[in-house]
């Protein structure tokens, strides 16, 4: 038995991981687990997150080609691991990491909605709200005044967006997914 056999085994038996997790698991090159083991002792994964970064690596991996070392090793999944976080504020950047790449589509166009938003320039009174992953065709507003005139204000700031089309071009964001 190798070490790196050894060190997955104990770490398995610890976290009280699956006979079917580790399997998988342990399925992978040598390279690919040790850089996974790399990874799990950091984020402390048990066995459900454990098969969910299972699930995404593979995913992005079969899809984009390369290897899981090679995957884990770029920096917006490397980085998050060294920086000085709690684990679970590493655990949620490495998840969204992984999530950007294993939706590429996606997160361009959850970026061109922020940037659209953004260009809007509804002030802090103003909130759009869209569905997670863009899921759905709805957009929340919301509109906060602490007067009439402030809801008169605001409303009219809201129309004159609806008027020169950027709320349009928001909602055509949505046809794209």
């Amino acid at each position: 038995m190798s070490l790196l056999h050894e060190h997955i085994v104990t770490y398995a038996q610890e976290k009280r991981l699956s006979p079917q997790t580790l399997a998988r698991w342990q399925a992978w090159s040598e390279e690919d687990q040790a850089a996974l083991l790399v990874v799990v002792r950091v984020l402390q994964l048990g066995d459900n997150h454990l098969r969910d970064f299972l699930d995404w690596l593979e995913e992005i991996t079969t899809r984009d080609g390369g290897t899981t070392r090679e995957l884990l090793t770029r920096a917006e999944i490397s980085q998050p691991l060294q920086n000085a976080l709690s684990r679970n504020d590493k655990l949620k950047a490495v998840k969204e990491a992984l999530r950007r790449l294993r939706y590429p589509r996606l997160s361009r166009l959850e970026e061109e909605v922020r940037a659209g938003v953004k260009a809007l320039d509804l002030g802090n009174r103003i909130q759009l709200s869209f569905p997670p992953m863009l899921e759905g065709e709805e957009i929340t507003v919301e509109i906060k005044a602490r007067n009439l005139q402030e809801l008169i204000d605001n409303l009219s700031r809201v129309q004159h967006r609806v008027a020169d089309g950027s709320l349009l071009r928001l909602f055509a964001l949505f046809d794209e997914v």
